[in-house]
């Protein structure tokens, strides 16, 4: 009787071939795009041939250089403070400076305007600036008190970018407690931003979705968040992303996988940046924002990695 032998078939795996399309944005015409949010990519011949059926984002890089306050003229950020009490000077009124801006910076900032619209009292108006701590619930506070009972008018946007109340606001001199408190803000430009290409998502069977109103296919969305705990300024309010220039990659494992018909070449190319609200996201640059650019590696730019696979 011979031994039992089983029979064993191997089954060979081979890995699918891939290979990148790199994207940079500040490969854009400068002259038709100036901004990174909205330019198209054209070639003589097709940007990549091959039969693929399979396109994934694998990395993507934000280049930023877009303050946020007063990215472009016509969006600045405005602040106003009128004194009713002691006296009743004319107001001061005027717009943010465009630059980036931590809560600490732009409560130094208010505090410089509150003692330059404080000295056209009579008597004269100074303020400090008391820091509070531990961290309450609602964020670390700081309190701004003035040197003598006085009533006082926010406007702008200033004030609501800090959660300050506005309209007639009477703030007594008795120490921190009674002075004009301000506790942890949100001073982001977005929270979010969705990148967008309709010629590479057309094909795409499974559509992405979405709780907002406005619902497009992406390559990628960028969460302006970090993914440990935030530094914190002097007062012990947090930096978050976007408040400093920065330059972050981030990878996505596993990507996002676009079907592809493996017989249509990737020809000339679109790509758009979306805020949140679904208009196009301001992405300017230099040391003031100004728009449009002049050289692109003065501007906020993105870069990108897409792979395309047989499978």
């Amino acid at each position: 009787m011979s031994q039992f032998v089983p029979k064993e078939d191997g089954v060979p795996i081979r890995q699918p071939s891939t290979a990148n399309l790199m994207l940079d944005s500040a490969d854009r015409n400068l002259a038709i795009n100036p901004s990174a949010n909205d330019f198209t990519i054209s070639r003589s011949n097709s940007i990549l041939n091959g039969f693929f059926t399979r396109v994934g984002t694998t990395e993507l890089v934000l280049e930023w250089l877009t303050p946020n306050f007063s990215p472009t003229a016509d969006a600045a950020d405005t602040w106003g403070i009128a004194y009713t009490a002691p006296s009743a000077p004319t107001p001061g009124s005027g717009n943010i400076p465009s630059a980036f801006f931590t809560q600490a910076d732009l409560i130094d900032y208010l505090l410089r305007l509150l003692n330059i619209t404080g000295a056209t009292t009579t008597p004269a108006t100074t303020w400090s600036i008391v820091a509070e701590g531990p961290p309450s619930p609602s964020g670390v506070a700081v309190t701004l008190v003035p040197n003598q009972d006085v009533t006082i008018q926010l406007t702008g946007t200033l004030a609501s970018r800090l959660r300050l109340p506005t309209g007639a606001l009477a703030i007594t001199a008795a120490g921190i407690s009674a002075g004009l408190r301000v506790y942890s803000a949100d001073l982001r430009l977005y929270r979010y931003l969705d990148f967008v290409s309709s010629q590479l998502t057309y094909n795409q069977a499974l559509k992405d979705a979405s709780t907002a109103a406005i619902v497009r296919d992406v390559l990628a969305r960028w969460y302006f968040a970090f993914d440990q705990p935030p530094t914190e300024d002097q007062y012990g309010f947090p930096i978050l992303m976007g408040y400093t220039p920065f330059v972050l990659r981030r990878t996505f494992s596993p990507p996002k996988q676009i079907r592809w018909e493996s017989n249509i070449p990737i020809g000339n190319l679109a790509f758009q940046v979306y805020q949140p609200s679904g208009e196009l996201a301001l992405m300017t640059g230099g040391p003031l924002g100004q728009s449009p650019i002049t050289s692109a590696a003065q501007g906020t730019n993105w870069l990108m990695t897409l792979q395309v696979s047989e499978i």
